[in-house]
């Protein structure tokens, strides 16, 4: 499918491509994903908040870095405890890109996995910048 915003997607639980995204002064390859159905087309809402996104991403970069660090430095007891020592310099090398999900709502989060756990890490996109388990992600889909 070839959306007038997103460009050329195909149909993996949502709607989904591959794009390179430069975050903290790293460049990551993220699955750039909507929540929708195979019957439907990505939404007004989820178009815009990628527009966003993109024009954004420096301004998102550099105020989701506080958050992350703080998320990471709060659960350092379990990360050690699954991961032993020694940790990298920068806590952030230890969240692997997994995707950049658009929500119905217009709502953004990227998503990470992470070694230490089952659960990825989300920073949610909204009014606020929110980062924890992937659990905050229910009920924005």
């Amino acid at each position: 499918m070839k959306d007038k915003v997103f460009g050329e997607m195909q149909f993996e639980v949502g709607w989904c491509k591959t794009e390179a995204i430069s975050l903290w002064g790293n460049l990551y390859t993220f699955k750039i994903r909507t929540s929708t159905t195979k019957d439907d087309v990505p939404s007004e809402k989820q178009q815009q908040a990628y527009l966003s996104f993109k024009k954004n991403l420096n301004e998102i970069s550099k105020k989701s870095l506080g958050p992350v660090n703080d998320f990471l430095s709060n659960n350092i007891d379990e990360i050690l405890g699954e991961l032993g020592e020694p940790l990298p310099t920068n806590l952030t090398d230890l969240l692997i890109p997994n995707q950049v999900l658009f929500f119905k709502n217009g709502k953004t989060a990227i998503i990470f996995d992470v070694a230490w756990t089952d659960e990825n890490v989300a920073i949610l996109l909204g009014q606020s910048i929110k980062v924890d388990y992937g659990y905050i992600l229910e009920g924005e889909i």
